[in-house]
């Protein structure tokens, strides 16, 4: 009697970067500012230094990459469940400091990564959030790839005195370039 095949250890599908700080290129790091990376497991946050005069430029941008749950196979179709989920949720409210988005929509191409291509599906929002008397705009790309999902969050504010209350949030536009800035070699990173 034969026994009955014993379920593969093998991630099914694309693999995700081990270490996601090390997916931008110095080059794409230079052009946004973005000097400090900070792995906040399992993602990493670029930021640039606004120095310490005014008027203050904020910029943060964050990737985090999803290939299922740990220790398990990651399929095509938990990723497609889940991203459906993150998609329904962010467009209602993506941050808890932040209210209903301004812009959202389903993205075809980010960047010079396109939807069919480089991936299967994706959406965008953009929100401004408020924690105390600052004030954000936030951009948040969702991308999926196969059994991947994987986020990449623009940020900022402009200060222009050296008080966080004046700040002002970056714009949608001004999000939207600093996502397409990153997301070829963030989708690229997966394999």
């Amino acid at each position: 009697m034969e026994s009955p095949a014993t379920p593969s250890k093998e991630r099914v599908g694309y693999e995700v970067p081990d270490d996601p700080c090390l997916v931008l290129s110095a080059a794409t790091r230079s052009r946004l500012g973005m000097k400090k990376a900070r792995r906040f497991d399992p993602a990493c946050v670029w930021s640039n230094d606004p120095g310490s005069a005014p008027p203050l430029k904020i910029r943060d941008v964050k990737v985090f990459y999803e290939a299922g749950p740990a220790g398990t196979n990651s399929t095509n179709s938990y990723a497609k469940v889940n991203f459906a989920r993150k998609k329904k949720n962010d467009f209602r409210q993506p941050s808890e400091f932040g209210g209903a988005p301004s812009v959202k929509r389903a993205m075809k191409q980010v960047g010079s990564a396109k939807a069919g291509e480089h991936f299967d599906e994706g959406y965008y929002v953009y929100y401004v959030y408020k924690i105390v008397d600052h004030q954000e705009g936030e951009g948040k790309a969702v991308l999926r790839k196969g059994n991947v999902i994987v986020t990449i969050i623009a940020r900022g504010a402009d200060v222009p005195t050296r008080r966080m209350s004046d700040g002002i949030p970056i714009g949608d536009a001004v999000v939207q370039a600093m996502i397409d800035a990153v997301a070829a070699e963030v989708v690229a990173a997966i394999r």
